[in-house]
Parts: structure tokens; C-alpha cells; sequence
């Protein structure tokens, strides 16, 4: 595959002599972005006419010479006219797509796939959500190559593109799959095969009953609406349960909440805590302790106006629960799944409490049994990240009962808040594989970046490879650090160039970290 930017004759040239060509449709006949987002419907219209004198050309080559086409939109990348009617939102990444798809309609070039790509998990699965309704409506069907671009490097990348990918292979989208690691390129195979394998063990599950949608769009981030028990639902971050371990004494990230199985444990920590119903009996219903109860116990006991945790199912929502819950407000759900397809089947449970017009807040509680921590990474993020890039859910209990450490399994649930974009811990780092417009050693500068930047909480930091595609890709980056030749790097604030063709490696990087500090955005550790 021959990924051409800029040169529709480099692309016409090289349908001559691979298999299949990718274009984007942000600079394939515009050239290089000029940042002038006014155009008039008659300029609008001869730019798209370009478009097409260009891009027919090209189909005919690659028509004479059974060359597919891959049409390949990012986030970062839209061009002038795009921008200037939509912004750089789905609609206009969308917009861009079709656009192209629809010359190629014209002529009957039907070699095609697409993709859609972002480094911003949220506007990546809900464009491509969009996309397949436009198409649809459109009368087309195109298969679709799915990735989060830019995702970044060890766990936050695979975590990211588990999450991204995972969700739109969760809805049954998706052909083919390419996970963007800043890391050598056959580390990202692996973690392709992982997440492509766990969804396909879902293949024939149990049918899960249709719910009617309420208060719902898969094209935006809407939060469901909740009300507020304790700090969980209404307008609280999400929370993160941890069982209690003695290690977590060393976290960095603290959980919000721990989960003690026995009296002992209970008596050992000074988190908030959720117990079994009969051991918060034995504690005399002490204060931060909150008792963890099965359907069963919440339909025999009273309860009142304690605050109370129903561990329940799809399985046990029956019309007795649904009508306890309209009685008692101070309930927090934490909802687990015995079917194989266990995120559908929480996305059922919780379309039908909005439709019986229930707001408690809901935690997802998944369960695992792995000895592999990037195994666990990738199947609790393609598990638990759509619930949260949709609204769904108030909070995360992740539980292994493998040999990945009890830290491991708290950074990991932080992790999956971040790259959902629903809870942010730590720095958010866009950077790129790298490629052969790559000219300083993009992995360690990474690595550096990320050694003295990642306590810059919420803030987004862009290590990118070339100034190629560098400026537009990082487009939702605070600060970028851009090769800009041989060992020379570039700096923006925002999209702004501040400093051009510097020298790379540690002075560059302090260079950064001054850039920082001189907009105010730095912290120390």
C-alpha cells in the first residue's frame, strides 16, 4: 500500500505499481494547508471541482490496473474549504469522505475502503458511526479500516487504541484494523491480533434482547443523566473501585473506593470501602463503609435511606427491582454480565433503566481471569471503553483473578477513564509510529518527553515525526514537539509556531518543557 500526501501524480504513478493507494482527501488536490477558513459558495464548489478533475484521472489508472483505493480522512488533516463550512468536527470528516466516495460513484469506481481516523478516541468512533448512517442513506456500503491515529506508546497506546477500535468492533463495525504505536512496528501486530481475537470469541453469543433508545445519539457525548449518590453520577468525574490489596498503599493514583471481602480487610483501610452486606452488619454500619448487596438482600431488607450498592444483571431487572429502585434514590448500581457479549449487554441494562426513568448512577464491574497485563489492558478497554465514550457509566470495578498485579489493575482502569476522555489523571500524549519522513529517534525522544511531562495533569503534549502531517495531526494538542529536518525539531503552542528548526534531543526537549513553563501550564512533581 503506498500512502501518497499532497502529489495526485505521485499517486497516479504508484497505481501503477502496488496493490492499493491511499489518499486524504485534507491535501490529495488542495495542497498544503493555508489556514483560510472563508470561502464562498462559488469558491467552495470550484475546489470541489478540482477535487474531481484531479481525482478522475487517477481512478481511471487505478480502474486499467485493479488498484484499490483506501480514501483515508483524519481528524487533524481536513482541508481549507472543509474547515471552513463544518470545523473540525464528524460532520466535516465525514463530509470529506463522502465527497470523494461519491466522484468515485460517479465514474463506477467501486475498489474502495475507507477510513476514518483521530487520536481523540470520542470524535473517531462517533465519525465513524456517522459515516456508516451516511453511507447507508446514501445507498453505499463500503468496508471500513478502523484506528486510532496517533495513539502513542507502552500502556496508554494500547489502552487507547483498545478502547477506540474496541468500541466500533463492539457495534459490528469495522474490516480491517491497524493499532499506531510509537514503538517498532511488529509490537503492533500482537496487540492488533488481541483485540481483533477477543471480539471474534463473541461470534454467535446469546441473542440479546432489543431495548428501545431513549435520551440517546451515537453521533455526540451526551452523559446520561443521573442523580448524585455519595460522589458517583449526576456531574462527578467517574470513580474507580480497586479490591483492597496492601499494595495499593503505594499507588500513585489512589482508588475512589476499595472493595473488602472480609472483616479483616475492612478494618485495614482507610478508603472509602463497600463490604458484604453481612460484614457491614457485623461493623455496626460504620461510616465510609457501605454495604454490597445481591437482589435478593435489596428486595428482603428495608434499607431506608441508606446508601446501599446493588451488585444486579440484566438477568435480575425485573419489575420488583425496577419498583424498589423508584422508592429508594440512594442506590449506586454496579452491573456485571454473564454474557459473552458483556458490553452490549450493559449498554441493554442501562437504555432500560432510562427508559423506566431511573437515574441511579451505574458502575461497571468486569471481571477477568489473565497472567498477561496487555492482554487484560486490551479486553478490559475494548469491555469497558465504549460505556464510558457514550456517557453510560459512572464508574469502573475492574477484578482478575490472574497474576497481573493489583497496581497494574488500578493504572489500567485509570487508563481506560483517560482514553475515553471521560476522567483525566495524568498527561495526554498524541504521538506518532514514525516513518520515513522521520529524521530524529522519535521512540526515546518520546520516552524522555513523557519521563519529565506526565505529571502535567489534562495536559496534551504532541510528539510527531514530521512536519508533513505533524501541525494538523496534533491538532488537539496543547504543545507540539515536530521533526523538522535531519535532527531538527519544531515547537507550537497550540497550532501556533514558536520555535522553528531547533536542535533536537535534550535541548529541544528543555526547549519544550521552558515553552511550558512560560505559558504558565507547568507544575512541579
Amino acid at each position: 500500500v503506498a500512502d501518497i500526501h499532497f502529489n495526485p501524480n505521485a499517486a497516479e504513478i504508484a497505481a501503477t505499481l502496488v496493490e492499493k493507494v491511499r489518499i486524504n482527501p485534507g491535501n490529495f488536490s488542495g495542497g498544503a494547508k493555508k489556514f483560510e477558513l472563508t470561502f464562498s459558495e462559488e469558491a467552495y464548489a470550484e475546489e470541489l471541482d478540482i477535487a474531481e478533475r484531479k481525482l478522475i484521472p487517477f481512478l481511471r489508472i487505478c480502474k486499467d490496473n485493479g488498484t484499490a483505493l483506501r480514501i483515508g480522512t483524519n481528524h487533524g488533516s481536513l482541508s481549507d474549504r472543509i474547515m471552513s463550512r463544518f470545523g473540525d468536527t464528524p460532520q466535516g470528516m465525514v463530509e470529506a469522505c463522502m465527497e470523494y466516495l461519491r466522484i468515485c460513484e460517479k465514474v463506477d469506481f467501486k475498489d474502495i475502503i475507507l477510513s476514518i481516523k483521530a487520536s481523540n478516541t470520542r470524535i473517531m468512533v462517533y465519525t465513524v458511526r456517522l459515516l456508516v448512517a451516511t453511507m447507508k442513506s446514501e445507498g453505499m456500503m463500503y468496508p471500513l479500516h478502523l484506528g486510532v491515529t496517533e495513539a502513542g506508546s507502552e500502556d496508554e497506546g494500547r489502552i487507547k487504541s483498545a478502547v477506540g477500535t474496541g468500541a466500533l468492533l463492539v457495534d459490528g463495525l469495522g474490516d480491517t484494523i491497524r493499532v499506531s504505536l510509537t514503538e517498532d512496528p511488529e509490537k503492533e501486530v500482537p496487540v492488533a491480533k488481541k483485540l481483533v481475537n477477543h471480539i471474534h470469541q463473541r461470534i454467535n453469543h446469546s441473542p440479546i434482547t432489543p431495548i428501545k433508545v431513549v435520551g440517546f445519539t451515537p453521533y455526540e457525548y451526551n452523559r446520561r443523566a443521573t442523580h448524585a449518590v455519595l460522589n458517583i453520577g449526576l456531574d462527578n468525574v467517574p470513580v474507580v473501585i480497586s479490591t483492597f490489596h496492601s499494595s495499593l498503599k503505594e499507588a500513585e493514583l489512589k482508588p475512589d473506593y476499595v472493595y473488602c471481602a472480609t472483616l479483616e480487610d475492612a478494618t485495614l483501610t482507610d478508603h472509602k470501602t463497600i463490604v458484604p452486606l453481612p460484614i457491614w452488619k457485623q461493623m455496626n454500619q460504620q461510616n465510609n463503609h457501605f454495604p454490597l448487596v445481591n437482589t435478593k438482600e435489596f428486595l428482603d431488607d428495608d434499607f431506608a435511606d441508606q446508601i446501599v450498592f446493588l451488585n444486579t444483571s440484566i438477568i435480575d431487572f425485573d419489575e420488583h427491582v425496577i419498583a424498589k429502585l423508584t422508592t429508594h434514590a440512594q442506590v449506586v448500581l454496579l452491573i456485571s454480565s454473564s454474557y459473552i457479549n458483556t458490553p452490549v449487554e450493559q449498554r441493554a441494562f442501562i437504555l432500560k433503566l432510562n427508559l423506566e426513568g431511573l437515574t441511579h448512577p451505574v458502575l461497571i464491574h468486569n471481571a477477568y481471569q489473565e497472567d498477561d497485563l496487555e492482554t487484560l489492558q486490551i479486553k478490559a478497554a475494548a469491555d469497558a471503553g465504549i460505556l464510558f465514550l457514550d456517557g453510560f457509566a459512572d464508574g469502573l470495578y475492574l477484578d482478575n483473578k490472574g497474576e497481573v498485579s493489583s497496581l497494574d489493575l488500578l493504572n489500567t482502569s485509570y487508563g481506560i477513564l483517560q482514553a475515553s476522555r471521560a476522567r483525566f489523571t495524568k498527561t495526554e500524549f498524541i504521538s506518532c509510529p514514525g516513518c520515513g519522513r522521520t529524521l530524529f529517534n522519535l521512540q526515546e525522544t518520546t520516552k524522555e518527553i513523557k519521563k519529565r511531562t506526565s505529571h502535567l495533569k489534562g495536559l496534551k503534549i504532541g510528539v510527531m515525526g514530521c512536519i508533513v502531517n505533524g501541525v494538523g495531526e496534533m491538532a488537539d494538542a496543547d504543545y507540539g514537539y515536530i521533526g523538522s529536518g535531519p535532527n531538527t525539531v519544531s515547537l507550537f503552542k497550540k497550532r501556533e509556531l514558536v520555535l522553528r528548526n531547533i536542535e533536537g534531543g535534550k535541548i529541544a526537549v528543555e526547549a519544550l518543557i521552558n515553552l511550558i513553563k512560560e505559558n504558565g501550564d507547568w507544575m512541579d512533581n
